[in-house]
């Protein structure tokens, strides 16, 4: 009983500290994978789910582990780089635009984010035999902050606007979702599980709009839109089961289902941020704006934007699944099999206590295991971005330009594809119960229409390889003491090139700040000249995308 008043207040402890992004596998949101032993193995880990992330990645794993707190962390570095093209249509800077080479490209821009962390943090609790209860805080395999350049320089030498402005210029926030879980083995071989999740979200993105929507518009005009916002609620739930069907075979699935990020918040504006003056360090000319304010910021008096909570952010997040099967080989125990004691002898473990004790590095010689994976991101049709308008569709609410306004939808559509998975990896005890070596990989299909690429998600097809190991420190000579484990994981992941270079191709038009340009507005959404109200003319997106990903996970883990 001490031992669990222990634990919990252990747990209780991780709880009052976590702060994490959700993860998840096949999502186009993330990079895969979260854990060590996920990790090194390729994010093949559904059925085994020994370790305490099982409270979110398979709930069943919780019946029969070891009593165990955890921190692991994810240092990812995530390499994004875009060559943007020149659409047909352009007429930003008329016929002189001072950074497009003789190809149409503009030079290539690439992320400036070094290293980002992303910890997991949690603690199991075994109650009984068959019963065990865990609390898991999991950041997300994923940059935390996506950080681009605002200037470049032309050949000259004289700043000007980067040409990846308008799809992003930082991307940043905190969504923390705790998780609680339960598993249970309800009959001999077959356990099932539960978890839910709670969480709030505070989220910062930026990026560049014109001014005004009009032709031979100079881009140093740009007004750079910033939009905080926050939810304080997002439940979610997942479902796991884990059968064994033989004694070396396990069949396992995996289902889980979030609310929305549904957040409110303000926007605010500086005009002649992409100017040279204010590139060079001068910042006396920028004019700003913010919808926080009763005036909206602009100094103009007017109650508009009245007690702030003007702007609606909605990302829906993707349903998963996952279907896994796992092959392992028990160890042949002999009387050598865990090492001598102090006098020399070699004492032959016990049998595990408890019917429902699972611990792989122990009993295990080695083990295989594959998952198909499934996620529903054909939800995310778009980062839904609202304000304030009224029935015809011009909005409500001023900006730092004169005469302008913020677009009532200001959506960022992604039009994304459900993403299949497929997941092989396995460990090898080179001394059970002490070290285990680890390999694996996967393949996700794309989520990405070429018609709508972005740099905010690598949302390619994914290739990963994947390398791992734990070592075993038992605090005492004997199979039931508490131990210490130290594990490392590493995974490279190749992301597809996506190009549409095309300069005639469609693709995801620039915000602007007035309406409609050259023509009058026909209905809440579309100008005369049929595109889209407050959008450019032109697409921003043109050109290729490449993404590559390097993770590595270090952990350290106590069990009771």
């Amino acid at each position: 009983m001490a031992e669990r008043r222990r634990l919990r207040r252990a747990i209780l402890l991780a709880g009052l500290l976590g702060a994490s992004h959700e993860a998840r596998a096949s999502s186009a949101l993330e990079i895969p994978d979260n854990g060590s032993e996920q990790m090194g193995r390729g994010g093949a880990w559904v059925a085994r789910a020994s370790d305490p992330l099982a409270a979110f990645y398979n709930p069943a794993g919780l019946a029969g582990q070891a009593s165990r707190v955890t921190l692991q962390a994810n240092l990812l570095f995530h390499d994004t780089c875009f060559s943007r093209v020149k659409a047909a249509g352009d007429t930003t800077f008329g016929s002189s635009d001072p950074l497009l080479g003789p190809d149409g490209r503009y030079p290539k821009v690439c992320n400036e984010d070094g290293l980002a962390l992303a910890p997991q943090l949690g603690g199991t609790l075994r109650v009984t035999d068959r019963l065990g209860i865990g609390l898991l805080f999991v950041a997300p395999s994923a940059a935390g902050d996506r950080t681009w350049p605002e200037f470049t320089t032309d050949a000259q030498g004289n700043p000007q606007p980067s040409p990846n402005r308008y799809l992003l210029l930082r991307q940043s926030g905190v969504v923390a979702f705790p998780t609680i879980g339960v598993g249970y083995e309800v009959i001999p071989s077959l356990r099932i599980g539960g978890s839910f999740s709670w969480g709030f979200a505070r989220l910062k993105l930026a990026s560049a709009v014109q001014a005004v929507n009009t032709d031979s518009a100079n881009a140093s005009n740009d007004v750079r839109a910033n939009l905080q916002v926050r939810d304080d609620f997002v439940p979610g739930f997942t479902l796991g089961s884990i059968w064994s069907a033989t004694s070396e075979l396990d069949v396992a699935g995996w289902f889980r289902w979030s609310d929305a990020i549904r957040a409110r918040g303000d926007a605010g504006t500086a005009a002649n941020w992409f100017s040279a003056r204010n590139a060079r360090g001068d910042a006396s000319g920028v004019r700003y704006a913010d919808t926080f304010y009763e005036d909206c910021g602009t100094g103009l008096g007017g109650t508009a934007c009245g007690k702030g909570g003007n702007a609606r952010v909605v990302l829906r997040i993707p349903m998963e699944a996952k279907l896994g099967l796992r092959w392992h080989k028990p160890v042949v125990r002999t009387p050598r099999w865990y090492g001598a004691d102090v006098a020399g002898t070699f004492p032959r473990p016990a049998t595990p206590s408890g019917a429902a004790a699972r611990d792989p590095l122990r009993d295990d010689a080695f083990d295989l295991e594959a998952n198909l994976t499934w996620a529903n991101n054909s939800a995310i049709d778009a980062l839904e971005i609202r304000f304030p308008g009224d029935a015809t569709g011009r909005g409500l609410l001023p900006s730092a330009v004169q005469g302008g306004e913020l677009p009532p939808n200001a959506d960022q559509p992604h039009r994304f594809r459900d993403v299949l998975g497929v997941r092989v990896g396995g460990d090898l005890n080179v001394m059970p119960d002490r070290l285990a070596v680890r390999g694996g990989a996967f393949v996700e299909s794309s989520a990405s229409r070429a018609q709508y690429q972005n740099v905010d998600f690598a949302a390619g097809m994914r290739v990963g390889l994947a390398l791992g190991a734990t070592y075993r420190v038992r605090l005492a000579h004997r199979e039931d003491a508490p131990a210490i484990e130290l594990m490392v994981g590493y995974a490279h992941v190749f992301v597809s090139e996506q190009d549409r270079s095309d300069p005639n191709a469609a693709g995801l038009p620039a915000l602007a700040g007035t309406s409609c340009n050259a023509s009058q507005p026909t209905s809440p959404d579309t100008c005369s000249n049929g595109f889209q109200r407050y959008r450019t003319k032109w697409p921003v997106n043109l050109g290729t995308i490449t993404n590559v990903a390097n993770l590595v996970n270090v952990g350290l883990a106590y069990r009771f």
